[in-house]
């Protein structure tokens, strides 16, 4: 039978449309009463039907609480029997949702939503209709066979996941708690954060899967579109009066936000993506924002991320793919060298071997970078290259490294990263073990590689791999939320970071070998020059020697 809509009631509209629901009940916040004016840009995403959204957006911009009613819609109207898992980066950000959100949602609306939701005293537990709602926070400290583990998360089944805050949780969660729908029709995931850093979290997801929706602003006057976040700081003008005003990139005439509309910039993607700034906001000062910008002492990491809803590194604090590759030299990866040499090895699914030596004082070179099965292979690698002194991660492997280390007829250390150390790494030649600063021997391998003494194979598949990797981590700074103490640390980005801690280790390996013989054409022909006592006169090609 067809509907005919002219005939459907606002109750019935109200009951599949999570917006008109919460326009229709007029929904207190605690912030206030729901609003369309000056959110405008909330109907698209309360609406939306995909199975898979990201959500891209400044501080502030008010996507958590539409996530929050249409997650309580849909449980109070049936689309979620198994319930819905709500993931927050810590266990102290759900007591304040639990108590600063979801309690005044129910004392303000006793009749569209309180009537619904049966009486618990559980912060992480609450039945809204005939559905459950699981909050949990995301970072996980047991560990099952070397892998982070949770029961909580392994034993609840779901039809929707909701990410508050992605950039901020740890993956291992993330992870456990997708499996939580495998069983479910509905399988509805929804990712929501402020973005830290470039190709990581929600910016990664936003820009690899989602079809990438902006907010595009029609203008009144030329009928043009623009996205503020894509033009700015140009889509803003000052004014003879003092003011800044969102200007058209066509006309120049001055455009609203509540004009604006939610468009794709590309197709054939099933995650529904939405990018938003405070540019956009109706309560936020366009011209606040462009001093911010101006100002020459602003954090600008903080500015892009909670201003401008873009992820941002500073070149500082992050090795590019450009400063790998100016390593490269002009030599292939060896086969085997006369050392003595140094070894790094990340344990992982594969081994991540980094082999090199020091062909001078302040100089240091890798010979030989190889992803491997299993540490036989290891053992061999060190005997083609004469390896004198090796660094492996203790973690996860640990009776697996240790018996290596104590086959191997040279020096072995096993390390442990321990954050908690602020002095030089601790060598315990009696046990072989090392233990060293995560955050300073990352800055130490950042500084090799950006040092210009430091000298890699020349490009190859694997040299690819290994600029990828050694790029990934990302320095940041990070708050304890208990204690207010503020510590830098390194965050993987664009995917594995294998390579870079086997550099870690190979870099903590090779302090502690002699210089090698430097084996390159040029260098073996210097050789034989000083060997034949021959003056600089000489021309090789005379005498056949070449520079082979």
């Amino acid at each position: 039978m067809t509907l005919d809509p002219s005939k459907i009631t606002l109750d019935q509209l109200a009951a599949v449309d999570a917006w008109v629901w919460a326009d229709y009940n007029k929904i207190k916040l605690a912030s206030g009463e729901f609003r369309i004016e000056g959110h405008e840009y909330q109907a698209g995403i309360m609406q939306s039907t995909a199975q898979k959204r990201v959500c891209r957006k400044a501080a502030q911009m008010t996507f958590s609480e539409s996530e929050v009613l249409r997650t309580l819609h849909g449980m109070i109207y049936g689309f979620y029997p198994k319930g819905v898992l709500y993931l927050f980066p810590t266990d102290d950000d759900v007591g304040e949702f639990s108590k600063a959100r979801f309690a005044p949602l129910i004392e303000y609306n006793p009749g569209c939503i309180g009537r619904y939701v049966r009486s618990t005293d559980s912060t992480n537990l609450k039945r809204v209709g005939r559905s459950w709602l699981y909050l949990h926070g995301a970072r996980i400290n047991q560990r099952v066979q070397g892998k982070k583990d949770s029961s909580k998360l392994r034993t609840r089944s779901v039809d929707k996941v909701v990410f508050d805050e992605r950039d901020l949780m740890d993956q291992a969660a993330v992870d456990m708690a997708l499996e939580r729908f495998s069983h479910s029709d509905v399988q509805e995931e929804v990712d929501i954060s402020t973005p830290t850093l470039p190709d990581y979290g929600v910016d990664k997801k936003y820009e690899e899967q989602s079809d990438q929706r902006v907010w595009m602003i029609k203008c009144r006057h030329c009928g043009g579109d623009t996205c503020l976040e894509l033009e700015f700081p140009d889509c803003l003008q000052e004014t003879s009066d003092g003011r800044v005003i969102r200007v058209c990139h066509k006309c120049r005439r001055e455009i609203f936000s509540k004009d604006g509309r939610w468009i794709p910039r590309l197709s054939g993607r099933e995650v529904e993506g939405y990018w938003i700034g405070q540019l956009n906001s109706a309560y936020v000062s366009p011209k606040k924002i462009l001093d911010m910008f101006r100002d020459p002492d602003t954090n600008l990491q903080e500015f892009y991320n909670s201003k401008m809803g873009m992820a941002y590194v500073a070149a500082e604090n992050k090795l590019t793919l450009a400063d790998v590759y100016a390593c490269c030299g002009k030599e292939p990866v060896k086969l085997s060298h006369q050392g003595p040499c140094a070894m790094g090895v990340d344990v992982g699914k594969l081994l991540n071997v980094v082999v090199g030596c020091r062909p001078a004082e302040k100089k240091t070179r890798v010979l030989c970078i190889a992803r491997v099965s299993s540490f036989n292979d290891v053992h061999d690698i060190a005997q083609k290259f004469n390896v004198k002194v090796a660094v492996v991660d203790v973690e996860p492997e640990l009776r697996a490294a240790r018996a290596f280390a104590d086959a191997e007829p040279y020096g072995v250390w096993l390390c442990d990263y321990n954050d908690n150390l602020l002095t030089e790494p601790k060598w315990d030649d009696k046990q072989k073990l090392l233990q060293v600063n995560r955050t300073s021997v990352c800055d130490s391998s950042h500084n090799l590689v950006r040092g210009g003494m430091f000298e890699i194979p020349r490009r190859n598949e694997e040299v690819e791999v290994f600029a990828k990797q050694v790029s990934s981590p990302a320095k940041v700074l990070e708050e304890d939320e208990k204690t207010g103490s503020r510590r830098y640390t390194y965050r993987k980005t664009g995917g594995d970071d294998h390579y870079r801690h086997a550099l870690n280790y190979f870099w903590l390996a090779s302090g502690r070998i002699g210089i090698a013989e430097d084996d390159t054409p040029e260098a073996r022909l210097m050789k034989m020059l000083r060997e034949r006592q021959i003056n600089e006169s000489y021309n090789p090609l005379r005498y056949g020697l070449g520079l082979r």
